[in-house]
Order: C-alpha cells, then structure tokens, then sequence
C-alpha cells in the first residue's frame, strides 16, 4: 500500500534530522517502520536503490551481494561533485547490518 502525509512545519516544527516513524495497522497491530530525512534547504542529493539498480542479486544473508559494473564510480562521481547520497531499499531488517 501507499501512505502520504503532508508535513506542516507550523504544526511540526522540525529542524534537519533523522526522525523515526512507525505506522501502525489497527485492525491487526502490525507496524511497518521507517525513517524521515529532514534536509537542509537547498541540500542537493541523488537517490540511489540498492535493490536492482545498485546489486545485481538478492541474497537474505546480505553477505553475497553482487554489484553491478561501475556503481562505486558513479557513486563516487556523484559525491565528488558535493551531492548527498541517499541510499533507499526495501530489503528486510535482517541485511541492515551489511548494508548500512
């Protein structure tokens, strides 16, 4: 599913930051949690995903990721010209740890 929320900063006034989330699901209370990255204005960044477009495999250990060809110098050129780099994935808790 998708969820969307517009963020008044009059009624939440928060600076730059990392800031948890949880959304909770009534009906069965399961949570799904994630964090929100709070940028400085005109911070300029380049979104990188892991899964696909960064790795070529799927491995649940997270120990025998394959990258692909020329990632780390993209990354890198990206980086050199004063981008953030922000890295998104969907893989599970479980590979946090090898991919942070």
């Amino acid at each position: 599913g998708r969820v969307s929320y517009n963020l008044s900063m009059e009624e939440f006034p928060l600076s730059a930051g990392i800031y948890p989330i949880i959304f909770l699901v009534k009906g069965d209370h399961t949570i799904a949690s994630c964090n929100l990255f709070l940028l400085p204005p005109h911070t300029e960044a380049v979104v990188l995903s892991i899964d696909g477009a960064l790795t070529s495999n799927f491995s649940l250990s997270g120990r025998d990721m394959k990258l692909r060809n020329g990632v780390i110098e993209v990354a890198r050129l990206w980086q050199d010209l004063g981008y953030l780099i922000i890295y998104i994935t969907g893989r599970p808790d479980i590979q946090k740890e090898y991919i942070t």
